[in-house]
């Protein structure tokens, strides 16, 4: 998949900035998971396939601004819908699309009841084993911030951070240092494995790594 793009590196110790007042559970009360656990689930709903049918294309309940839906009538998709607020797994969203839920929706249409897939912390936190739906905030609930240089030494699984904004799920460096990350994205409409980043378009996003990560 990554494997001639991922850099690995070999720690000797982890240096972590604990938030003052912030709610951290015990490491340990969180389910434990590889680094290739977490790849291999953002993988399996980055290659997601489903058919955008008519049933899909509108949203029956209330929403912020009229739906307008992101795909085109039976379009085959690759990768689970961008929904503002969701939380679906692969099972849930293929329901929800067979319920007649519309597939996806976006920031200007708030939360609704109607629409299926997943934001970017939600797919962050069901890659870090997570049912309960975090923000791009309280994400650091099962989080610590480790103190690395973010350009050379990052492990595929950890995440880059804007609170309030993004968040994407870090997969790998490219031959010239940019970076590869895995992320449910609104301008696309659904979950992408994301080659294009640049580290400029990452300005100001803080590196995170699950709490109950085991290193291999």
């Amino acid at each position: 998949m990554l494997t001639k793009t991922l850099k690995y590196s070999v720690y000797l110790c982890f240096a972590w900035i604990v938030v003052p007042g912030l709610a951290q559970p015990d490491p340990h009360q969180l389910p434990p998971l590889t680094r290739a656990q977490i790849m291999a689930t953002a993988e399996r709903l980055a290659q997601h396939t489903w058919d955008c049918k008519s049933i899909n294309m509108v949203a029956r309940c209330p929403q912020a601004k009229p739906y307008t839906c992101h795909f085109q009538l039976d379009q085959k998709v690759t990768g689970i819908a961008y929904d503002w607020g969701g939380n679906d797994d692969p099972d849930q969203f293929d329901k929800k699309l067979a319920d007649s839920l519309a597939a996806g929706s976006h920031s200007w249409h708030g939360v609704t009841a109607c629409t299926a897939g997943i934001d970017c912390s939600g797919f962050v936190g069901y890659c870090w084993g997570q049912k309960k739906k975090f923000g791009t905030v309280n994400i650091r609930e099962i989080s610590a911030r480790p103190k690395y240089n973010i350009y050379t030494d990052m492990k595929p699984g950890d995440a880059l951070n804007k609170e309030g904004s993004h968040i994407v799920l870090f997969a790998g460096y490219k031959p010239d240092g940019k970076p590869i990350v895995y992320e449910a994205q609104g301008a696309a409409g659904r979950v992408i494995l994301n080659q294009n980043r640049s580290w400029d378009s990452l300005k100001g996003y803080k590196p995170l790594q699950y709490l109950n990560v085991q290193e291999e």
